[in-house]
C-alpha cells in the first residue's frame, strides 16, 4: 500500500513523523487535563477510565442548552450572509430540513452533482453535537457548490478530501471562536466551553495521530499475529487510557483517509491563521474574507492541500500548529 504513494506530493511516512512529534510535544498537556476533566465531569480518576468513560465526557450534555435547535440554522444563513453569501437564493443548494420517518438527526451532505446540485440535508435537534455536525456538512456544501463547473471531473468530485474536509472544519471550528459565539449565540459559561472544546479537538488530534502511526506499520505487513497488541499501544498512547485491541481490522480508513482530517486540521488552523492576521477575529464577518474564501471553494479539488495552502499563505502544513493551538487553548 505504502508504494502507491511514492512520488506524489503527500507523503503519508512524513506525516507520520509530525504526528509521532505531536504525540511528543502534547503528552503532558494531555494527561494533565484529560485526568482533571474525567475526575471533575465523570467521577473517575484518568488511572481507572477507559474508553466509555471518555466518551461519556465528550457528550457533556450542560452545554447543550447553549445551541438551541431553533437557532441552529439561522445562526448558519447569518454566518454565512456574514461572507456574502445568501444560503436561500442558492438555487445550487438544496436545504432538506422535512422532517420524514427514518431520517437521520445527524446533519450530512450530498453533492449530487457538483456544483449544479448539492443537497444539505438537516433535521436540527439541539446540542452542541448537533450544531458542529450542521457547520461542518454545511462547510462541504458550500465548497462543491462553489467549485468552478468548467473544472474537469477529476477536480470536482475526486481529488484531496484533505481540501474539503479543511473547508467543513472552517465552519465548523466558528463554534470554538468566542467572535462567533457572541455574536450568533447567547451563550452562558463560553470560556468553559471553549477550554472543554479545545480538549476534545486535541483528544480526537491524537487519536488519528495513533491511526496513522498503526496503519503505516499495518500496510508495511507486520505480521497480523502482532497488529492486535500494535493496534491497543498505540491508540491507548493516542487516547490516554487502555484500549481494546478488538477493532485493529476494523478502525482502519480506506486508502490512508485518515491523513486526510490530519491535513484538514493543520490546513484549517493555519488558513484561520491567515484570515485572522489579515481581517481579524471577526473574519466570518468581512465580506472581504468571505471573497477570498469562495475564490478558494472555486478550485475544487484541482489543488492538494499542501498546495493550496502555500498559495494562499505561503506556509506547509504543520502540525505543529496544532500543538502550539492546544497549549495556548488550555492554558485559559
Amino acid at each position: 500500500m505504502l508504494e502507491l504513494y511514492e512520488g506524489l506530493d503527500y507523503d503519508p511516512v512524513g506525516l507520520a513523523r509530525q504526528a509521532e512529534s505531536f504525540l511528543d510535544e502534547t503528552e503532558e498537556l494531555y494527561r494533565r487535563e484529560l485526568g482533571k476533566a474525567l475526575r471533575d465531569r465523570v467521577g473517575v480518576e484518568l488511572e481507572r477510565a477507559g474508553p466509555q468513560d471518555v466518551s461519556r465526557l465528550w457528550r457533556a450534555p450542560e452545554f447543550d442548552r447553549g445551541f438551541p435547535a431553533n437557532e441552529a440554522l439561522p445562526a448558519l444563513r447569518a454566518t454565512l450572509a456574514g461572507m456574502g453569501i445568501d444560503l436561500a437564493g442558492q438555487r445550487n443548494v438544496i436545504v432538506d430540513m422535512d422532517a420524514r420517518a427514518g431520517k437521520h438527526p445527524r446533519a450530512f451532505c450530498a453533492p449530487v452533482r457538483v456544483p449544479q446540485r448539492v443537497i444539505l440535508v438537516v433535521l436540527p435537534q439541539g446540542g452542541q453535537d448537533d450544531y458542529h455536525a450542521l457547520f461542518h456538512e454545511a462547510g462541504h456544501a458550500e465548497h462543491f457548490a462553489h467549485t468552478a463547473a468548467d473544472l474537469p471531473a477529476e477536480a470536482r468530485v475526486l481529488g484531496d478530501n484533505g481540501v474539503t474536509e479543511g473547508f467543513a472544519f472552517l465552519l465548523e471550528h466558528l463554534i470554538a471562536n468566542p467572535a462567533w459565539l457572541a455574536a450568533r449565540l447567547s451563550f452562558p459559561r463560553a470560556d468553559e466551553y471553549l477550554h472543554f472544546i479545545a480538549l476534545s479537538k486535541l483528544c480526537y488530534l491524537r487519536r488519528y495521530c495513533a491511526k496513522l502511526l498503526y496503519e503505516i506499520e499495518l500496510h508495511r505487513g507486520v505480521p497480523l499475529a502482532d497488529l492486535p497488541e500494535r493496534y491497543a499501544e498505540l491508540l491507548t498512547l493516542g487516547v490516554g487510557v487502555p484500549y481494546p485491541a478488538s477493532d485493529y481490522l476494523e478502525d482502519v480508513d480506506g486508502g490512508f483517509y485518515c491523513t486526510c482530517y490530519l491535513r484538514a486540521w493543520a490546513f484549517e488552523a493555519q488558513l484561520t491563521g491567515y484570515l485572522k492576521r489579515r481581517y481579524g477575529v471577526g473574519w466570518f464577518a468581512d465580506r472581504k474574507a468571505g471573497s477570498l474564501v469562495r475564490e478558494l471553494w472555486n478550485l475544487g479539488q484541482s489543488l492538494r492541500a499542501d498546495k493550496l495552502l502555500d498559495e494562499v499563505c505561503g506556509e506547509q502544513i504543520d502540525l505543529a500548529v496544532l500543538a502550539d493551538e492546544a497549549r495556548q487553548a488550555l492554558s485559559l
